[in-house]
């Protein structure tokens, strides 16, 4: 979701941004049926969330593919960000998922053109949803660079910190 925060603010406010870094970005559906599905997705999880509550959701949602590779964290790092989300409200978490899910957000897709500074997007090779979308993002906007970290799903930055950092300082040291 910060990948998206970001971009949907670089996009409303493109003279803020001297450089951006997203991290397993998408710039949003665009198929009016596939929103729709998606919003009903949502809602149902949104529901299942607060009839279950955070742990059994927690459980659910941490075996989902693209959540998966998370196990690949390092495991202080990992127990760290289960102890946080557990702190989660079963409210919070449902509004999270209906007020700011893909299915909540503009499509980005027709406005990354609004976009001028450096770009770097980063994703993780085993992450094959968004490195399809990273490497279509990166034909949309010729001042970006694609980034694909090795052994890394969704989470590259905590899943492999040091390549992902690399990337990020290569890029930074290029402006």
């Amino acid at each position: 979701m910060g990948a998206r925060a970001a971009l949907l603010h670089a996009i409303t406010n493109p003279t803020h941004w001297d450089a951006l870094i997203l991290i397993s970005a998408n710039p949003g559906i665009e198929s009016a049926a596939e929103r729709s599905a998606r919003a009903a997705s949502d809602t149902g999880l949104a529901q299942r969330i607060i009839r279950d509550g955070v742990p059994a959701f927690l459980e659910f949602w941490q075996q989902t593919p693209i959540i998966r590779s998370q196990q690949h964290i390092r495991a202080d790092w990992r127990g760290s960000m289960q102890q946080y989300r557990l702190q989660h409200t079963a409210a919070g978490l449902a509004a999270s998922v209906e007020q700011f899910g893909q299915a909540a957000c503009p499509n980005l897709w027709p406005q990354l053109n609004k976009l001028q500074c450096p770009i770097l997007l980063i994703s993780g090779e085993h992450d094959l949803k968004y490195c399809t979308i990273a490497e279509r993002m990166q034909r949309a906007l010729p001042q970006a660079q694609w980034i694909k970290i090795p052994d890394a799903g969704h989470m590259p930055h905590l899943e492999a910190p040091e390549a992902t950092a690399t990337a990020i300082r290569r890029f930074v040291h290029q402006l």
